[in-house]
C-alpha cells in the first residue's frame, strides 16, 4: 500500500475531508470545506492521506490544526481533527499524518502542539503517548456540551489535552528510530494501580509514580453496560483531576489485555 501524505488542495479534495469527516465521527458536525480552505490558506493546515494504489487515489485521512497561543501568549499548533477511515486504521496512517503535521509546525518555528482526547478511547491512547511521545496534565470535562442528564444517554464528552512537545528528547527519538513500546509489565513493575475496579473504591495518589487502568473496547461496554461505562469515565474523571492538581503527568500507555494502563509521574 502507498499512501502519499500532502497537503489538501482543490474544491474535490476539501470535500473529500467533509466526507470523510462524516464516516468517521457521523452526525457530529462537520467542519466545512471553505472553513478548511481559509485557514490553510492563513498559516494553518489541511493534511491529506492518499492511497495511490487504489483507483482515483482517493483520501483515506487528514488533520487539521490552526496557529493558537497557550494561556502564557506563545504561539503553537492547535490540531482540532485526526481522523482515517477504518479500514486504514491498522496501517499506521494516523501516526505518519501527526509527524508530517510535526513537520510543518517546526518549520512555521513552534515548539509545542495540542489537541485533545477521549481518554477511554484506547487506540487513541497509544498513539498519542506510546508513539509520539505526547504527554498530558490536563483533563476537561464534557468539553462538547452541558453534562448529560439522563443516565441511559451518552457519556459526558470528557477530553485529555495533550501537549506535543516538539523538540522533546522523547519525541526526537520516536521520530528518528521509533522504540519497542513499554510493555504492560514493565510499568506494573515501575508503579502501583490505583483503580481495581471502577465501581470500588481507589488508593490514594502518592508516591512518584502511579498507575491508571481504563477497558480497552469502551464502545462495546456502552452497547453491553452502560452504568459500567459510566463508572469508568467519572472514576477516570475523579483520578485524573486529583493527580493533575498534585503535580502528576500522563507520560505513557500500554494494552494489557481487555484493559488499558496510563502511567503517571509526579513532576514532569
Amino acid at each position: 500500500m502507498k499512501i502519499e501524505i500532502r497537503p489538501i488542495t482543490g474544491y474535490h479534495e476539501y470535500m473529500a475531508c467533509e466526507e470523510l469527516q462524516r464516516v468517521v465521527w457521523g452526525a457530529f458536525g462537520a467542519v466545512p470545506y471553505h472553513l478548511l480552505l481559509t485557514v490553510q490558506k492563513n498559516a494553518g493546515l489541511c493534511l491529506g492521506a492518499f492511497d495511490l494504489d487504489a483507483p482515483a487515489a482517493p483520501l483515506v485521512g487528514f488533520v487539521f490544526g490552526f496557529l493558537a497561543r497557550t494561556e502564557d501568549g506563545r504561539l503553537k499548533h492547535a490540531s482540532h481533527l485526526a481522523g482515517v477511515l477504518p479500514a486504514y486504521r491498522d496501517a499506521q496512517v494516523g501516526e505518519r499524518l501527526k509527524w508530517a503535521q510535526r513537520d510543518y509546525a517546526l518549520a512555521q518555528g513552534l515548539e509545542l502542539m495540542t489537541w485533545t482526547f477521549d481518554p477511554l478511547i484506547s487506540r487513541n491512547a497509544r498513539l498519542n503517548l506510546a508513539k509520539l511521545g505526547a504527554v498530558c496534565c490536563t483533563y476537561v470535562r464534557n468539553i462538547y456540551g452541558p453534562e448529560p442528564e439522563d443516565p441511559q444517554g451518552e457519556l459526558p464528552s470528557d477530553r485529555f489535552r495533550v501537549d506535543w512537545w516538539l523538540r522533546a528528547p522523547q519525541v526526537a527519538a520516536r521520530h528518528d528510530a521509533p522504540p519497542a513500546l513499554t510493555t504492560a509489565a514493565a510499568l506494573r513493575a515501575m508503579a502501583p494501580l490505583v483503580n481495581p475496579d471502577p465501581q470500588g473504591p481507589t488508593d490514594e495518589l502518592s508516591g512518584e509514580r502511579c498507575l491508571i487502568q481504563i477497558p480497552v473496547e469502551i464502545e462495546a461496554l456502552k452497547a453491553s453496560d452502560l452504568p459500567r461505562a459510566r463508572a469508568w469515565r467519572y472514576q477516570l474523571r475523579a483520578l485524573a483531576e486529583g493527580a493533575f492538581a498534585t503535580g502528576f503527568t500522563v507520560t505513557d500507555y500500554a494494552r494489557d489485555g481487555a484493559i488499558g494502563l496510563y502511567l503517571l509521574e509526579r513532576g514532569r
